[in-house]
């Protein structure tokens, strides 16, 4: 079936259904909340207590700006309500919105154990008529499996697939905003229907098959993530060549057929989404025979990344890093989010215990989530706490309250005044302009002082000269 843009389709004018969201994760979550906002109702299907009592008051269980406020005003307003069992949630609706985890297996597969729980749940529960849609992230051929697994009921139970394409910081606006609405079936019956009831703010309507919307989606996420490690590679050519990756970023964005978006060097692609679609996507092409060899590119490009910062960092602290004491600031692996999945300051806070490094971190938002899992590194309250005595501070992400820091108050702080900017969000004269040396990924260094010898002691009190 060859996908169709409309750019006018708002559900051709179908009253909306109430519907189930099985699912009170991050994706299901803001999906119901956005729904529910637009005046559907909207039944979440949540197993965890702990997290489905959250709920229930109005409080998110996950950390998306705005999410809170909306939450709570659609939980009073009683269009968004919350269950523990899907039979429940089926009394009333007739889609059913499967908004579980498919986290990456050992082998780079996506773990569908949930979906398959639900599918098996759906075939039992479901009345005839009931519209499966599958928002989860699925390999492509999912869709057709769980249709065959359905119609083993004897009922008609036509699956849709409708991915989503959230940004974790700016869900919502990504939400109320989309660029395109992908409904992937067989069935133009439940296509209309699902369009009517999921796209509530007139976004174009793409119509294509099961497997076209599974592989629109992965193909979305790998391209991105193939984009984000190529400028990472030409970051790491400015560093040989002495130039400056951000002119060349914005030169080659100008272009229209390549964009700006995602063209930003740094620490690579982490998070939920990107390392465990490209890793999909490549086990999905190996099945078939296929090597995907740009996939498997970016992502050693991406490994790579991580550990090229912890040399800048054990340059700028000073070789060897045993006993320096390295101030990171920064845990999430994106601002706007509390999520460590896959966040490069894992990989790069456990490289610098094993060198010997002492670790002191900060985040605004993560600090719990980061407690168990960086357990030998010291997270301190605010960024200065962590800078003091520092000597390199790095940047791993690049929340707003680091961008205007007081840079004289923490030349204070600091023991030996190195700055290594692993998102290149920093101004490097402001930085500079207090003494610091700043370091950058693809961009010329700008030094202030001599670069301080091996031999100097870590712990000794002392201070760069200026």
């Amino acid at each position: 079936m060859l996908g169709k843009l409309d750019e006018t389709c708002d559900g051709g004018g179908e009253p909306a259904e109430p519907l189930a969201v099985i699912g009170g994760g991050y994706v299901g979550l803001v999906t119901a909340a956005c729904l529910a906002e637009a005046g559907r109702r909207v039944t979440v299907v949540e197993v965890d207590p702990r997290r489905r009592e959250a709920i229930s008051r109005g409080e998110a269980p996950i950390y998306e700006p705005g999410l809170d406020e909306m939450l709570r005003g659609q939980v009073a307003s009683g269009r968004l309500r919350v269950r523990a069992e899907i039979a429940d949630a089926l009394r009333d609706c007739r889609i059913a919105v499967v908004a579980v985890g498919t986290p990456s297996l050992p082998d780079g597969r996506a773990d569908l154990s949930a979906v398959e729980r639900v599918a098996a749940t759906l075939a039992a529960e479901a009345q005839d008529g009931t519209v499966v849609v599958i928002k989860s992230t699925v390999p492509p051929g999912t869709g057709r499996r769980v249709q065959r697994l359905l119609q083993r009921s004897g009922r008609s139970i036509p699956v849709v697939s409708c991915p989503e394409f959230l940004r974790e910081g700016c869900a919502i606006e990504d939400i109320l905003h989309a660029d395109r609405f992908v409904v992937g079936g067989s069935d133009p019956d439940a296509l209309a229907r699902v369009t009517a009831a999921l796209n509530a703010f007139g976004t174009p309507v793409l119509r294509t098959s099961n497997t076209g919307a599974e592989l629109i989606k992965y193909g979305s996420n790998a391209f991105l993530a193939m984009k984000i490690s190529f400028i990472n590679e030409m970051a790491n050519l400015c560093d040989l060549v002495d130039a400056d990756v951000a002119e060349v970023a914005r030169g080659m964005g100008l272009d229209a057929r390549i964009g700006q978006a995602s063209l930003r060097p740094g620490l690579g692609f982490g998070g939920s989404c990107f390392p465990k679609d490209v890793a999909a996507l490549e086990h999905s092409a190996r099945r078939e025979g296929f090597t995907f060899w740009m996939l498997r590119a970016a992502t050693e490009v991406n490994e790579q990344q991580r550990i090229r910062f912890v040399q800048k960092i054990r340059e700028a602290a000073g070789n060897p890093i045993e006993g320096r004491r390295v101030a990171l600031l920064g845990l999430a692996f994106k601002p706007g989010t509390d999520d460590l999945r896959q966040a490069p300051s894992l990989a790069i806070a456990t490289r610098l215990l094993e060198l010997g490094a002492v670790v002191v971190a900060h985040d605004p938002v993560a600090m719990a989530a980061a407690a168990p899992l960086l357990p030998g590194v010291e997270l301190a309250a605010d960024a200065y706490a962590a800078m003091t005595g520092a000597d390199a501070v790095a940047v791993v992400t690049e929340w707003p309250e680091y961008l205007s820091l007081d840079w004289g108050r923490a030349a204070e702080l600091v023991r030996h005044r190195e700055v290594v900017d692993g998102r290149n969000c920093l101004d490097p004269t402001a930085v500079s302009a207090h003494g610091f040396n700043y370091h950058a990924m693809g961009r010329p260094t700008v030094a202030n002082h001599r670069d301080r010898r091996a031999s100097d002691t870590p712990g000794t009190p002392q201070r760069d000269a200026a």
